[in-house]
């Protein structure tokens, strides 16, 4: 707030940036109610541009989808380091893998460190950042535990611990530059490491990398002369835990893995997430990550783009990394932990401030590409919570309060048109079922036809699932930013598991296999060293639930 010419407090261009987006969601939410009573037939035409929208984003997720599988085929058949040997300086070239973790059990962190053993650039080129909480009580032993299984195998393995400070948000992005700031005291001031030829890569706790990622990033680095400025992403895909939540989460979970494989494919749009690479030189200039933000991915991604300018570029890497979606040991704390997941990723609008007003300032950049950043992002995070309320209500709310308008001829035609435009869509969401069970990893027992047909039919209730684990914890997110009420970093649950990426041998291998990775999917297995879960938990229901109907039949 300041103060204008007459003394009267007026909100701040943040303030107003973050009110502006928040309350026309609301508007767009309420227009099928006031739209019908004020201007019907604007309403209508309103409806029918939604529709053509509608199809026009269906058919970029469909095609996207496409690309994005058959490009990751290609990039899992290539031999990254052949590639990378031809390069200058890819000798020189080290990776740091920052880890950040509060809370997440020895096994998930261990699996994830395993991974990374397997990657196929040599292991003492790869150092390990393992980034704990201080305020996490039994962080000290599992790093002492953690420490003596794997520090010995990279080059070296750093152990964190973020105190609670003054004037931080607690989460990601404040342990992260903790993290990164000790790494600079401990490895590069002493001159143990060469920040020249340094690239981060920030992992999640339950991030499986693919063997190859490391290799694919050097290659894309040394490959384009602007390659140290760049950004990477490799494509997230909620598939590690899939056959342990009930159907419809699965199906749920499959959207979200096939949306971050299809928005990778319009890359001069791609906006980091979650698992991200980008050189030491990045980060050091723009002063590591911001400590009182919560959406740290995409803040970051806008933070290098508006201090470089045009010279950067969000980069795909078209390799898979494995991720938990969000589960608990029930089914209640399942349908929890999926609430507030997608509540912390809605909670990105709270970011649209920094980037318009970023993009302003960036002045490297040009004026297209600053305007299309804003209207792209914004765009995104006003979808989110509204595009449910339009698809299911905006036909069927208009009709009940004015049914004189929905009976005349324009409202007929318009809602027919709708209608018509709407089912043009069916055969994209059909496409997009087909690619998700050519990619998503086997059941541990295989699958028969008809297991298939019930996993295809849990898309029916996407409406459902949709409405509860999608747009109401967006719309939650919104709501909370425009009445001013703060969110806190609640970190997502996770239980153990081990899934195999579709090129990865049947027994755990020193290094994974070179052979070109088939198009066939990958078998889903459990390490035998994890335990068993707890009756009643999520993993026992689900196995009951198969059990029951295998004996069945």
């Amino acid at each position: 707030m300041h103060l204008s010419a007459r003394g009267v407090r007026l909100p701040s261009a943040q303030r107003v940036l973050e009110v502006v987006p928040t309350a026309t969601v609301w508007l767009i939410i309420t227009a099928p109610v006031w739209g019908a009573i004020v201007a019907p037939a604007a309403l209508g035409f309103g409806l029918v541009l939604f529709s053509v929208y509608w199809l026009w984003k269906s058919l970029g997720f469909a095609s996207g989808v496409l690309i994005g599988f058959w490009r990751l085929h290609l990039a899992q058949q290539r031999d990254w380091i052949a590639a990378s040997a031809a390069l200058a300086d890819s000798d020189q070239l080290r990776h740091l893998v920052i880890v950040p973790t509060c809370g997440e059990s020895e096994e998930i962190l261990a699996d994830t460190l395993h991974y990374l053993t397997l990657e196929d650039v040599p292991l003492d080129r790869v150092l390990v950042v393992l980034a704990f909480e201080q305020r996490d009580p039994s962080a000290p032993d599992r790093a002492r535990r953690l420490s003596a299984r794997f520090a010995p195998l990279f080059q070296h393995f750093l152990i964190t611990f973020h105190p609670d400070r003054d004037g931080e948000v607690r989460g990601k992005s404040s342990n992260l530059t903790w993290a990164a700031r000790q790494a600079q005291a401990e490895l590069i001031d002493t001159g143990r490491l060469d920040p020249d030829h340094l690239i981060v890569t920030v992992c999640d706790a339950d991030s499986r990398l693919h063997h190859a990622y490391l290799g694919a990033l050097g290659y894309e680095v040394l490959s384009h002369p602007d390659g140290f400025l760049h950004i990477f992403q490799p494509a997230i895909l909620f598939y590690a835990n899939h056959w342990r939540l009930i159907a419809p989460l699965r199906a749920l979970n499959s959207i979200y893995s096939l949306w971050e494989l299809a928005r990778m494919v319009p890359s001069h749009r791609l906006v980091t997430q979650s698992t991200y690479s980008l050189s030491w030189q990045a980060v050091h200039e723009v002063d590591y990550w911001d400590v009182d933000v919560i959406p740290e991915d995409s803040h970051m991604c806008f933070k290098v783009l508006f201090h470089f300018g045009r010279r950067v570029k969000v980069r795909p890497i078209w390799l898979p990394v494995y991720a938990d979606a969000a589960e608990g040991a029930t089914l209640r704390r399942t349908m929890a932990n999926q609430y507030h997941q997608i509540l912390r990723w809605a909670w990105g609008v709270s970011d649209i401030p920094y980037v318009a007003l970023g993009a302003m300032h960036a002045r490297d950049l040009p004026w297209h590409v600053r305007v299309m950043r804003v209207v792209w992002y914004v765009e995104e995070h006003l979808m989110w919570p509204a595009h449910w309320f339009l698809l299911t209500l905006g036909g069927l709310i208009p009709a009940l309060i004015n049914p004189a308008y929905a009976r005349s001829p324009l409202g007929m035609w318009q809602a027919s048109l709708v209608s018509a435009i709407m089912g043009l869509c069916l055969p994209c969401l059909l496409l997009v079922i087909v690619v998700d069970w050519r990619l998503r990893p086997q059941h541990p027992e295989g699958e028969d036809p008809v297991d298939v047909l019930i996993g295809w039919a849990s898309f029916a209730l996407l409406p459902v699932c949709g409405l509860l684990l999608c747009a109401l914890p967006a719309l939650d997110a919104h709501t909370r930013l425009l009445t001013g009420r703060r969110l806190e970093y609640r970190v997502t649950e996770k239980v153990p598991v081990q899934a195999r990426f579709r090129d990865q041998p049947k027994a755990p291998a020193a290094k994974p296999m070179r052979e070109a990775a088939p198009l066939l999917r990958a078998r889903f297995d459990q390490l035998p060293q994890f335990r068993a879960y707890a009756p009643g938990s999520t993993t026992a229901v689900t196995d009951s639930v198969f059990l029951v109907y295998r004996d069945l039949r």
